[in-house]
């Protein structure tokens, strides 16, 4: 209740206008002397949130729905859910997974890798052996996407990096269950793979962190 009192909203936003200038509206009637609370926060983030997505971009969306209509017939496109006209439109990444191969080809390394490695040769066989479900998991892994990009991987801005982390030769001697995991750093597009001893190792720890489906509390 505290931190949401310190941040002093009101009912209003703040909005661009046609000359590039700003000028700020209420969100309801009397909304510049409605504070934010606990009770309302969830109100104000719904009105803010239909004031940015549905009517900021009114114009913009019924532009689009209109010349997409002349080519596919409303009727026609009802007859789908919404995951079955993403298939239609973007394909089925669960049948062959994305393409290693232009991945490979643009992906950088640092930390000391090199792709004549054995480790990088490993990592790019555990990657070709993977299923079509844990490519996408882990293209998610590294991109926070699951789907390669409409233009490709040489496209993404920065480009994809592997990273090597160095495990200490102490390491190396303990259990392999104690070993630590792959991590991430998905808006640089990098992958923070340390230098296992095996292809094994590399494989399970590889897949136990990109099955996890977790997030920052790998990294």
């Amino acid at each position: 209740e505290k931190e949401i009192k310190s941040l002093e909203l009101t009912f209003e936003l703040t909005v661009a206008t046609e000359d590039k200038s700003s000028q700020t509206i209420e969100l309801i009637p009397g909304g510049s002397s409605i504070p934010v609370s606990k009770e309302n926060a969830i109100r104000y983030v719904h009105l803010v949130a239909h004031r940015r997505l549905n009517m900021e971009t009114a114009i913009q969306t019924n532009a689009f729905l209109h010349g997409f209509r002349d080519l596919i017939p409303a009727s026609w496109v009802r007859l789908f859910s919404p995951y079955e006209l993403q298939k239609v439109i973007s394909g089925d990444d669960a049948i062959q997974g994305f393409d290693v191969k232009s991945l490979k080809s643009v992906m950088l390394y640092g930390g000391g890798y090199h792709p004549s490695q054995v480790v990088i040769q490993w990592f790019w066989e555990v990657i070709d052996d993977m299923t079509p479900e844990q490519k996408s998991k882990f293209l998610k892994f590294v991109t926070s996407c699951s789907r390669q990009p409409l233009l490709g991987f040489g496209a993404l801005v920065p480009l994809p990096c592997i990273h090597q982390v160095r495990l200490p030769e102490f390491e190396h001697d303990t259990d392999d269950r104690q070993l630590r995991l792959p991590t991430s750093a998905t808006c640089m597009h990098l992958l923070k793979l340390p230098n296992y001893k095996s292809k094994e190792i590399l494989r399970s720890k590889l897949l136990y962190a990109v099955e996890s489906g977790a997030g920052f509390e790998l990294s």
